[in-house]
């Protein structure tokens, strides 16, 4: 295991880095082909597994996350994913699984892992570049069947999808908004206070996508 763990840290430093040319405004890439298309930040590769871009945004009290994020390529393989760093101290220059000491709010689709209708939300606490551990058993938040098989896979590209999330720092509480139901959201908690952080990332994995409109305000 020690071995493995060791392995997994070289490769994440002698990782081959996918930055930009192109101007990203406030935004920075670690990992990832990332560029600014029509106004929306955008990852283009869909091999780039654990793609991120950061940037910097103070956080405390309850803060709120929008976003809205658009499906481009990469789910034909039956793996994705995508979600949004928080709480970040300072974020990690290169490619990565974990951010110093944060929070990742993730949107997986894994059905040959988790079963059913294989997309679930997830919530993890990073410690360091190298491990990040899950908040609560894999499938304990699905995406019901029924709303997924409504999605016309030959048309995912065609659907934007607003992101709400609103995270309370003092107790760890996070509330993730429905897209379909207005005032309706999911209740997870992070394990506690989440103290201070400095920046966001916006993350996809094995997935081409975009993110438009978005905005973090802090509400209290």
């Amino acid at each position: 295991m020690k071995r493995l763990a060791f392995i997994f840290c070289l490769l994440i430093l002698i990782a081959p880095l996918f930055l930009f040319s192109e101007g990203l405004g406030s935004w920075k890439a670690a990992y990832g082909d990332w560029k600014m298309i029509n106004g929306r930040l955008t990852q283009l590769s869909t091999k780039a597994g654990m793609a991120q871009a950061y940037m910097y945004v103070p956080q405390s009290g309850v803060m709120q996350y929008e976003f809205e994020t658009r499906y481009l390529d990469g789910a034909q393989d039956g793996y994705a994913g995508f979600g949004i760093h928080i709480f970040i101290g300072k974020p990690h220059p290169r490619k990565s699984w974990g951010n110093d000491k944060s929070f990742l709010l993730w949107l997986t689709y894994d059905p040959k892992a988790y079963g059913g209708s294989g997309v679930y939300a997830q919530g993890y606490k990073s410690i360091s570049p190298s491990a990040m551990n899950l908040m609560h058993p894999g499938a304990a938040y699905q995406i019901p069947a029924d709303f997924v098989k409504q999605v016309n896979l030959n048309r995912l590209d065609q659907y934007y999808l607003p992101v709400k999330i609103v995270v309370d720092a003092a107790t760890g509480t996070v509330k993730v908004y429905d897209p379909l139901r207005a005032n309706f959201y999911y209740r997870l908690n992070l394990g506690g206070p989440l103290g201070k952080g400095l920046y966001v990332s916006l993350r996809t994995n094995s997935v081409a996508g975009s993110f438009g409109n978005i905005r973090v305000t802090r509400l209290k």
